[in-house]
């Protein structure tokens, strides 16, 4: 039966979630945002944090830097707002970062690089490692948090698919396809679908709970494989947690690690007579899927466990007011410390200073030589032996040799063998 009254409004639409907007970061000197900066970060009103010596005071300002000079004696060093965070060394105004910080907060499915780089009148290169330092400072706070207890459903998705063929065209272009080495064509012309050497699955633990109360756990591996699968389940959860997922074999280990593993079959139902489902995991790579193909357009294999951490980070921040998610996203900027990972990523530094950068990201490859499985379904490279199979005769054939028996001594012994 239809009901009068309003409709349920979500909270992005109320006037409560709306605190802060880029005009009003715009309107703040460098001095203000600094400031407001500085109150996020120490929680403190006219009083900062020297990084160097650790005295708390109202330093001095210097407008020339848009820095503080320490008021101690013995120390006298300068730093700013972000000394000492992911953003150490920035160019960056504290201007500038705050309104980067709220653009990523308001695009809800994620924000490219280049989108960000049109916003904020930045190089691409520029937004690019700043965007991928939220992104680590994301996953390293988010991973050192206690484990997950109570319910929590986990569930697995395969990104980084299939292989792009080339674009063919129509007319000349189609005329001329035999001679694109990118065509991406068989010989029947039809469009070629292979799958990707960098295909890897993203797996996600999900505490079940209200919205904005859930907690979540993302980690990358190449396939889905019953040692993984309980090695992350046993680093993100506790023993007491009660995990559902669906009836995949790689989730076997499961069954005696924790308090009690539920199932749900997907082929005959989406949820369980008593309830038990797995839709806060579905859903979640619903939003990551929709970020990939609408926001970011493209996700390596080095950074795809970044990505799916930034989905994670805003699926707990839902419901929050954007000045709360703002606030949120600088304080896990200043909490993990100097980024190593993106330190020197275009390669500016001498050869012999460089960083020793990960050449596949924060994968997760248990050694699995000699370790038991359980039964389930056959490994890839499992032979099926071939049993010699007769072939089926006709009906006509069957009538023939139905009252014939068989000859298994060979030709007959009146018979004379043919020269």
């Amino acid at each position: 039966m239809w009901r009068r009254g309003k409709p349920k409004r979500n909270y992005l639409l109320k006037p409560e979630y709306r605190q802060i907007n880029v005009k009003e970061i715009h309107s703040l000197t460098e001095r203000e945002a600094a400031y407001k900066l500085g109150v996020m970060r120490w929680g403190m009103g006219d009083k900062q944090v020297c990084p160097e010596c650790g005295t708390i005071d109202e330093h001095y300002w210097s407008k020339k830097h848009t820095r503080w000079e320490c008021r101690s004696k013995p120390c006298r060093k300068q730093f700013s707002v972000f000394s000492g965070t992911k953003l150490h060394g920035t160019k960056m105004t504290p201007v500038d970062v705050l309104s980067l910080m709220h653009s990523f907060v308001e695009a809800k499915d994620g924000i490219s690089a280049r989108e960000a780089s049109g916003r904020e009148g930045r190089d691409y290169q520029t937004m690019h490692i700043v965007l991928l330092k939220f992104r680590e400072a994301l996953r390293q706070t988010m991973s050192a948090e206690p484990p997950l207890t109570g319910y929590v459903q986990a569930d697995a998705a395969y990104f980084i698919k299939y292989v792009k063929p080339g674009n063919t065209g129509n007319g000349p272009a189609f005329s001329a396809k035999d001679d694109r080495k990118n065509a991406g064509l068989d010989e029947s012309g039809k469009t070629k679908s292979s799958i990707s050497p960098n295909m890897h699955a993203l797996v996600v633990f999900v505490q079940t709970g209200r919205k904005g109360e859930r907690q979540y756990r993302v980690a990358v591996i190449k396939t889905e494989n019953q040692v993984d699968l309980l090695t992350l389940g046993q680093k993100f959860c506790e023993t007491q947690a009660i995990l559902v997922t669906d009836q995949h074999s790689g989730y076997n280990f499961f069954s005696g690690e924790f308090c009690q593993h539920l199932t749900v079959n997907h082929q005959e139902e989406f949820m369980t007579a008593d309830g038990v489902h797995t839709n806060f995991a579905e859903s979640f790579f619903a939003r990551m899927r929709a970020a990939t193909w609408g926001a970011w357009h493209r996700t390596s294999v080095q950074n795809l466990e970044e990505y799916g951490w930034e989905m994670a980070w805003r699926q707990t921040m839902a419901g929050s007011d954007n000045l709360t998610q703002l606030r949120d996203l600088f304080r896990r900027l200043c909490a993990s410390g100097r980024s190593e990972r993106y330190k020197d990523y275009w390669h500016k530094l001498p050869e012999a200073e460089r960083p020793v950068r990960e050449e596949v990201g924060a994968l997760r490859e248990v050694p699995k030589d000699e370790v038991p499985k359980k039964l389930g379904r056959p490994a890839a490279d499992t032979v099926k032996a071939q049993v010699p199979v007769a072939p089926k005769k006709r009906g006509a054939q069957r009538y023939r040799d139905k009252g014939a028996a068989p000859d298994a001594a060979g030709p007959s012994a009146g018979a004379t063998p043919s020269a």
